[in-house]
């Protein structure tokens, strides 16, 4: 993969992430603390003219979903799903909640828009390199494992209860739709709960990534 959004290259090399590293010269207070950092480091740089500075990374590599499950039993945490959410932005927004909310990770679909692309890794300003993200072939299925080992589960939904007239305990899941086609049936017939945030303006939603912050900074009130 290769990133040209400085702060996101930081976050990789600093997570040991960064194969290689080009540019052409250009320095900025930014770039040349990254290029320090690379040298010291060991991380090879190409200078070339005209070459935008960028730098090729390591493939994400995903965490095993029991992973996640046991850090979020262990730490009484959340977890956040993102059920057809495609948009790169989007997810990398989510990530980078549910990793300032202290998420014990990140759960994608295999299909339906379950990868990380550069848009995302930007999205993130480099969360991606801080907290696991697995990725899993039945939501639904995935969601039933967690209610039998005691997680409280919700799923976000217009035609949803109102968030704050439900109990939330620890440890607990969250499932996050896309904009187009939300929280897939099966899925929310798997939760516990399908609740939506109560609002008063005459836009009846949020964005998606602005409604996970919601949900997770309400669950991590449970928490600190």
């Amino acid at each position: 993969m290769r990133l040209t959004d400085v702060n996101s290259i930081k976050e990789a090399l600093l997570e040991g992430k960064v194969v290689r590293i080009y540019h052409s010269g250009e320095r900025n207070p930014k770039i040349s603390e990254i290029l320090e950092i690379a040298r010291k480091k060991g991380v090879p740089i190409y200078r070339k003219d005209g070459e935008r500075f960028s730098a090729e990374v390591s493939p994400i590599k995903y965490a095993d979903f029991e992973f996640i499950v046991k850090k979020a039993l262990t730490g009484g945490s959340f977890i956040l799903f993102l059920d057809n959410v495609v948009d790169q932005r989007n997810i990398g927004a989510c990530i980078r909640t549910a990793e300032f909310f202290g998420a014990a990770g990140v759960v994608l679909p295999k299909r339906r828009g379950g990868s990380i692309q550069e848009g995302a890794v930007k999205a993130s300003a480099g969360a991606v390199f801080h907290i696991p993200i697995a990725r899993v072939e039945n939501f639904a299925s995935a969601i039933k494992k967690l209610k039998k080992l005691g997680f409280t589960t919700l799923a976000a939904d217009l035609d949803g209860e109102d968030l704050e007239a439900v109990s939330l305990l620890l440890p607990a899941a969250v499932v996050i739709g896309g904009e187009d086609r939300g929280v897939s049936r099966p899925v929310k017939k798997q939760c516990d709960f399908v609740v939506k945030i109560p609002g008063v303006g005459k836009v009846n939603s949020l964005n998606l990534s602005v409604a996970a912050g919601i949900f997770l900074y309400t669950l991590s009130r449970q928490k600190y």
